[in-house]
C-alpha cells in the first residue's frame, strides 16, 4: 500500500501539473485573472504558481490525508483560495468572474489529481484512472510541452490564427488520428492488459490486439507524429524537432528497461511478438497470433449480410460462430465480449491499419457512452428497497 501511495502521489503531480497550466492560461486569456510581478511566466502564467499549486494541492494534500474523501478536501481549499486572492493584489489581480475561475481550476485540475492519488493508491477503478492520465499526457504533450519549447526557442501559438483554412483543417485531422491512436492504445491497456502504460502501475498482460496488432509503440509514435504535424502548423522548427525526444525515450527508457521487465513478465509471448511487429512503422495489415470470435445470429438479416460481406474479403484472425442473440466479439483468454457497434469496431481490427484505427475511434466513443448510460439507469431506476415485515 505504501509503494502504491507514492506512486498515486507522482500520478496526482502528473496530472495537476498539465490541468493547471491549462486552467490558468486559460483564466489569463479571458481575464478572469491576471499575475503581476518579475518571475519567469508562461502564457503569463508564472512557473513558481504553476509547479507550487500542483503540488500542495495535488500530492501534498494527498499525503497529509491519504483516507480522506477529495471533495471534503477541495471545497475548505476553494473557500481558502476565496479568501485568499483578492488580498493578494497586485501579484494577482482578479477580473469579474475570478471565483468561478477558481472553482473550475480545481474541480477539472486538483479535484480528479486527488481522485487519481487515491485510486492508484487503492488500486481500483482502472478505467478512470487511465482515461485520467492519458488527459493528462495529452495536454502537456501538446500544449505545455510545444509552449515551454516555444518560450525558449522562439515562436507563439497566434501563427495558427493566420494560417489558411486548409492547413488548419488538415492538421486537425492528423492529430484527430494521432490522438485516436493513442488513446486507444491507453484504453486498451485498461481493458486487455489491466494496468496502464505507466511502469509504476504496470499491466498484467501483455497486449497485443487493436493498434497493437500493427506497431509496439502506438503512444510514443502518436506522440511524435503529433508533435511533427504540430510544428508544421506552427511553422516551428524546434517543435517538430521535439519528434525526436520520443525516438530518444524508445531507444533509451523502453529498449533499456520496459523491454527488460517485458521479457521477464512475458518470457513467452514477448518475443514472438516483438518478432512480427515492429516500433514505428506500422504494418498494413494485423498480427493476430490467435483467431478471436465473432458470433453472430443467422435468424438476422443484418447479421446474415455481414457475413456475406466478410466472405468476400481476407479477414485474417477470424472465427465465425453462430449463434443466438446480438453480433458478440470475443478476443481469445478473455472472458468478456463487446457487442453490438462495438464488435463492429473490434472487427474493424482484422482488416488494415486504416480500418483499425477507425474502429479504435468508434470505440472509444461507444464503452463510455455505454458506461454513463449504464450509471445512470443504474442511478435513476434502481429497484427500492421492500419494506421488512
Amino acid at each position: 500500500m505504501g509503494s502504491r501511495r507514492a506512486v498515486g502521489a507522482l500520478f496526482s503531480l502528473l496530472y495537476g501539473l498539465s490541468l493547471v497550466f491549462v486552467g490558468h492560461t486559460l483564466a489569463i486569456h479571458l481575464g478572469v485573472w491576471s499575475y503581476g510581478g518579475q518571475s519567469m511566466k508562461l502564457l503569463g502564467f508564472p512557473a513558481d504558481i504553476w509547479f507550487g499549486g500542483a503540488l500542495l494541492w495535488g500530492p501534498v494534500l494527498f499525503l497529509a490525508f491519504p483516507r480522506a474523501n477529495p471533495w471534503l478536501l477541495v471545497v475548505p481549499c476553494v473557500a481558502l483560495n476565496g479568501l485568499m486572492l483578492p488580498a493578494l493584489s497586485p501579484f494577482i489581480v482578479p477580473g469579474r468572474l475570478w471565483f468561478a475561475g477558481v472553482v473550475l481550476v480545481f474541480l477539472t485540475a486538483h479535484l480528479p489529481a486527488l481522485y487519481l492519488a487515491r485510486w492508484t493508491a487503492e488500486d481500483r477503478n482502472l478505467p478512470m484512472r487511465a482515461a485520467l492520465l492519458a488527459t493528462g499526457y495529452g495536454f502537456f504533450a501538446f500544449f505545455a510541452m510545444p509552449t515551454l519549447i516555444m518560450h525558449a526557442m522562439g515562436g507563439e501559438w497566434e501563427v495558427l490564427a493566420t494560417r489558411p483554412a486548409w492547413v488548419l483543417g488538415l492538421a486537425a485531422f492528423g492529430l484527430a488520428a494521432a490522438c485516436v491512436m493513442g488513446l486507444s492504445a491507453v484504453q486498451l491497456f485498461a481493458l486487455h492488459g489491466e494496468g496502464t502504460p505507466i511502469p509504476l502501475d504496470p499491466t498484467k498482460r501483455l497486449v497485443r490486439t487493436g493498434v497493437y496488432a500493427y506497431v509496439s509503440n502506438p503512444m510514443q509514435l502518436a506522440t511524435a507524429v503529433g508533435w511533427v504535424i504540430l510544428g508544421a502548423a506552427l511553422g516551428n522548427i524546434w517543435v517538430i524537432l521535439a519528434a525526436g525526444m520520443a525516438v530518444c525515450f524508445v531507444l533509451g527508457m523502453v529498449r533499456w528497461h520496459h523491454r527488460q521487465d517485458l521479457e521477464v513478465r512475458f518470457p513467452n509471448e514477448w518475443p514472438d511478438y516483438r518478432s512480427h511487429v515492429a516500433e514505428w512503422l506500422p504494418r498494413w495489415r494485423p498480427w493476430i497470433p490467435e483467431p478471436a470470435r465473432l458470433f453472430y445470429d443467422p435468424s438476422r438479416r443484418a447479421h446474415r449480410r455481414l457475413m456475406a460481406s466478410l466472405a468476400t474479403l481476407d479477414v485474417p484472425g477470424l472465427r465465425i460462430v453462430a449463434a443466438s442473440g446480438q453480433l458478440r466479439y470475443r478476443e481469445p483468454d478473455e472472458a468478456r465480449d463487446f457487442a453490438g457497434a462495438g464488435a463492429l469496431a473490434k472487427l474493424l481490427n482484422h482488416g488494415n491499419f486504416a480500418t483499425a484505427l477507425l474502429g479504435a475511434w468508434v470505440l472509444l466513443l461507444v464503452l463510455p457512452l455505454a458506461t454513463v448510460i449504464d450509471l445512470l439507469a443504474s442511478t435513476l431506476f434502481r429497484p427500492r428497497r421492500q419494506p421488512s415485515v
